[in-house]
């Protein structure tokens, strides 16, 4: 009775309507934070990008997940947490080089979500209970480590490897079971993350051949799922996102492409994608099966994104075309008004359950 209690409460009061939303809002605004005012552009941008689009989607997602792994709902109701993290990233705008918007809501965010985890002694999931504590302090040292900017999108490629190949390896298995195929045992997640992280910490040409052993990692675990319904091809296209964004690491490295070639690879056609897979399907349709079946703007807005992925990067390429700016902006701020939307309209209706998933068979 309890969980058909919790499927009545509406999507507004839910961790996953408040924080997704609060994310694609975001979103649509940071390609147009240059034409505003403010005190330091390129501070803020970064802040709401990072911090702000990509810190409250993880936020949103650890809220959602923790009652799978303590048994219990985030205690601490949905609204007051997104009005905080909201709040922050107003303050953030007006005050970029600030601390006290960091100290007065985002690290009371990042409490939020940790905290349940700690007092259910999950350890296993703490790690990444406390990615946005992690995040906090790497906003606090911005300011004065401006080269933050660049590492953190590789720090977040990480995550997305680990945690989504984990997810993705989890819906997969969900989808076979569900029409009674035999599940064949895919490649182990440590065979991703070891040839990614030797990648980028070897500057040689082992580095430069663990990162392409590490996108071909991502291409087949991506491939598992295609054929497993469209929410699990959703999932495995936003995780194929990966590729393009280690393909840019090692381009850049290279010297091929500019360092922001790499930035918006990572930001735009990984981290975008990804969040943008998994937010989207608190709002899929729901078969009489069991099915998550994305909607047509879900599918419009993930390959706007990857459009405007190509553009963003294309105009940052010397000498190439910096026009293509614009119509980079215009595809992102679309595919997340896109997402919006729907999310919007769902806010007043009752939260699916399970949240991110289709109805279980028993």
């Amino acid at each position: 009775m309890k969980e058909a209690g919790e499927n009545r409460r509406l999507l507004i009061y839910h961790p996953a309507g408040v924080f997704f939303a609060l994310a694609a809002a975001i979103a649509v605004t940071l390609p147009w934070l240059w034409l505003l005012p403010l005190e330091d552009p390129w501070l803020a941008h970064v802040r709401l990008g990072l911090f702000g689009f990509g810190g409250i989607a993880i936020s949103g997602y650890i809220m959602t997940a923790q009652k799978a792994w303590t048994g219990r709902a985030f205690p601490v109701p949905a609204l007051l947490a997104g009005g905080l993290a909201l709040g922050g990233r107003l303050a953030s705008l007006g005050f970029p080089a600030h601390l006290w918007p960091i100290i007065l809501f985002s690290l009371p965010v990042a409490i939020m979500v940790a905290w349940p985890v700690l007092q259910a002694r999950r350890w296993d999931k703490l790690p990444l209970a406390t990615v946005p504590l992690v995040l906090v302090a790497a906003e606090i040292l911005l300011p004065d480590l401006p080269e933050l900017a660049g590492f953190l999108p590789v720090a977040l490629a990480v995550l997305i490897l680990a945690v989504g190949g984990r997810l993705v390896r989890s819906f997969v298995m969900e989808g076979h079971r569900r029409r009674g195929l035999d599940m064949r045992r895919g490649p182990p997640l440590w065979q991703g993350i070891v040839p990614l992280v030797v990648g980028l910490l070897c500057d040689d040409v082992i580095g430069m051949l663990a990162l392409f052993a590490a996108m071909a990692w991502v291409a087949a675990r991506s491939l598992e799922g295609m054929r497993l319904g469209e929410a699990n091809r959703m999932l495995c296209l936003g995780y194929a996102g990966l590729v393009p964004g280690i393909l840019a690491i090692a381009a850049a490295r290279a010297g091929l492409v500019p360092q922001l070639v790499q930035v918006h690879a990572l930001t735009m056609a990984t981290m975008g994608p990804m969040i943008l897979a998994i937010a989207a399907r608190t709002t899929m349709r729901r078969s009489p099966e069991g099915e998550l079946l994305p909607r047509r703007r879900h599918w419009s807005a993930l390959w706007l994104m990857f459009g405007a992925a190509a553009l963003r990067c294309l105009a940052a390429l010397p000498g190439q075309m910096p026009m293509a700016l614009l119509p980079a902006g215009i595809a992102w701020s679309a595919a997340w008004m896109l997402f919006l939307s729907v999310q919007i309209q769902a806010l007043a209706m009752p939260t699916p359950f399970p949240v991110l998933s289709a109805r279980r068979l028993s």
